[in-house]
């Protein structure tokens, strides 16, 4: 088989790191990419080539582009978990760079995400606690196996720790980032071993440690988890498990026209209000120095359409009739713009319900993709409800009373009571329908 089309995406990809490295004033212009946008580009590019690049980014924005790309998950709904082999190649990239930008990088990360993945990378051991045990202990066959098995490792002694490798791959650029930590923030890398040794040792417990030591790595994911989803959900983004459970409840939830919010949604919205602004907020994506020309090379290239944080409604077109909650939506801008842009946060929230936790058949769903799912789908809903408290008025213009309806009902209310139809018809009457069956039931309209 011949590999043309990935010599022709290699081939644009550099072509498209030369025309950036050549532009103005880069390392402002850099800095001056909203993280998303920064996310998308070394995306395509490669993060493997994207070196030069990295090294410039702030650290703020590495932390919002880790938020997304050390997380994955085999199927959207699913949790999502940390992605240790990803963390050392990001590692091995900024070590490009020089091993005092990765300690300064590292010292500028939440510290509990940096203890999260050196952890998945090495086991410490307390040399004086392992000496001391190792002495009093009257098995010398189990002593000479641990320490034949110590003396094979990849491993380091740094004061009173040794570093023991878990993976050989990475070893090298973990033990660069930890060395470099050690000599630029010494007492932030005694925190994180310290951590690290409590952990490996219930690690190599022999009678009931496993299971200490897998609550305790669980604990530490979660909280990183837990601190990365407050983060995501101040910027609109829905965590897989509740997308998953939104799209169940909206299959099963009761029959009729849902005026409330469900809880899940009003927990969204209380988040998203309570969340503190973002400093890049209503900011354009690229700053001055040199910065409008790589915005300009970088919407040429179409890089920044494939990763819009928020779905935007479909621009006009004459070419068919558009849908009536489209038709609504405008008609409502016009006349109330609180009230639109209230709706329009409202889609927004539910394409990323889609992206995060609706799985179709051959693939991922992309933002755009989602986008038209759920104007469809709210279409639907709109439609279904327009039947039910002003029939009369699906014989001529029926924009006025879906206006109305659309004041009094939310977007997220009317995607639910689509998603209830889609199911049943999907379903055919009997088993149940899987969300690509479903997907493809709305593509039908």
């Amino acid at each position: 088989m011949s590999d043309k089309p990935a010599r022709i995406i290699r081939t644009t990809a550099h072509r498209l790191l030369d025309r950036i490295l050549d532009a103005p004033d880069l390392p402002a212009a850099v800095r001056h990419l909203q993280p998303a946008a920064l996310g998308a580009l070394i995306e395509r590019i490669g993060l493997e080539d994207s070196g030069e690049i990295v090294a410039l980014a702030s650290v703020e924005q590495l932390a919002r582009i880790f938020d997304e790309d050390l997380w994955r998950n085999d199927r959207p709904g699913e949790e999502e978990r940390f992605d240790a082999d990803r963390f050392v190649l990001w590692l091995e990239i900024l070590l490009e760079a020089g091993d005092e930008l990765v300690a300064q990088r590292l010292a500028d990360l939440p510290e509990e995400l940096v203890t999260l993945a050196l952890h998945e990378q090495i086991l410490v051991l307390d040399m004086d606690a392992l000496v001391s045990e190792m002495t009093g202990s009257a098995d010398r066959d189990e002593v000479d196996r641990v320490d034949k098995a110590l003396s094979g490792c990849l491993c380091e002694e740094l004061d009173q720790y040794r570093i023991v490798s878990r993976r050989h791959d990475g070893w090298d650029a973990v033990l660069s980032a930890v060395l470099a930590l050690d000599r630029e923030h010494h007492e932030l890398l005694q925190r994180i071993l310290e951590r690290c040794t409590a952990m490996s040792a219930e690690h190599i417990e022999d009678n009931g440690g496993f299971y200490e030591v897998l609550t305790s790595e669980e604990m530490l994911e979660g909280d990183v988890a837990a601190d990365r989803e407050d983060r995501r959900a101040a910027m609109g983004y829905v965590a897989p498990s509740a997308a998953a459970a939104f799209l169940k409840l909206a299959r099963t939830g009761a029959a009729g026209l849902p005026s409330d919010r469900d809880p899940l949604t009003r927990a969204y919205f209380r988040e998203l209000t309570r969340a503190p602004p973002q400093p890049d907020d209503g900011r354009p994506p690229f700053g001055p120095s040199g910065a409008d020309d790589l915005a300009a090379l970088l919407h040429d290239e179409g890089v920044l359409e494939e990763r819009e944080e928020r779905p935007r409604l479909p621009a006009s077109s004459a070419a068919r009739e558009e849908p009536l909650v489209v038709r609504t939506l405008r008609r409502l801008a016009e006349e109330d713009p609180a009230q639109y842009a209230q709706r329009n946060e409202e889609l927004a929230y539910l394409a990323n319900v889609l992206v995060a936790g609706a799985a179709p058949r051959r693939g991922r769903l992309r933002p755009v993709e989602s986008l038209e799912a759920v104007i469809a789908a709210v279409d639907l809903g709109l439609e279904l409800a327009l039947e039910r408290t002003s029939p009369k008025s699906r014989g001529g213009d029926a924009v006025p009373a879906a206006t109305a309806l659309l004041r009094s009902s939310g977007a997220d209310a009317l995607f639910r009571l689509a998603w209830q139809r889609l199911c049943a018809d999907a379903a055919g009457g009997g088993g149940k329908a899987d969300i690509g069956d479903i997907l493809e039931a709305l593509a039908a309209r």
